[in-house]
């Protein structure tokens, strides 16, 4: 919510000022928020790619996972913090980039719920030190995200992870995207 300049508050807003962490969802928001969070995904938000071994993995892109995210909990319901962020490991060897990269970040809800988790990125081979270090702080930031708002509930991409419902869900044609109700 924007506070006017003044500072006062505007009475059509029903989140009361305050810091953010510290606006309470009412009983009848806290319901809506809880089913739509026990949502499973259609396939239409799958994506696939190739795993170590021959078959393929599910996943939810980094977009998707900041959609369904400003859906579920509004645009401004919702923040991110990086709580850490460092080279594991930076080479150069032959004019090539090697480079592993870690970030610990929190994802905190407007009334102060929030989750942890960790991501990563690397990258082997590079050509350009710039590129590849842009790359996989945004690999490693992208992968925090999706992994901590996974711990909110099945439509933040925790459902990817059943593997029944993968099995199932594979079998249906996907559709255009729609909006959570």
């Amino acid at each position: 919510m924007l506070v006017p300049p003044t500072g006062r508050h505007d009475a059509r807003s029903p989140v009361p000022p305050g810091p953010f962490g510290a606006q309470p969802y009412s009983e009848a928001e806290r319901a809506a928020l809880d089913a739509k969070l026990d949502q499973y995904l259609g396939p239409e938000y799958h994506s696939l790619r190739a795993s170590g071994g021959a078959g393929s993995v599910h996943y939810l892109e980094g977009w998707q996972a900041i959609q369904l995210a400003n859906e579920v909990f509004g645009a401004t319901g919702w923040s991110c913090q990086i709580l850490d962020a460092r080279f594991d490991y930076r080479e150069q060897r032959e004019g090539r980039v090697n480079a592993g990269f870690s970030v610990h970040l929190r994802i905190t809800l407007r009334d102060g719920t929030f989750r942890e988790d960790f991501g990563y990125g690397q990258i082997e081979n590079a050509r350009s030190q710039g590129a590849a270090y842009a790359k996989i702080r945004k690999e490693a930031t992208t992968d925090a995200m999706k992994r901590a708002l996974r711990q909110f509930g099945q439509v933040l991409g925790n459902c990817i992870y059943d593997k029944a419902y993968v099995k199932a869900i594979g079998a249906i044609r996907p559709a255009p995207y729609p909006r959570l109700p």
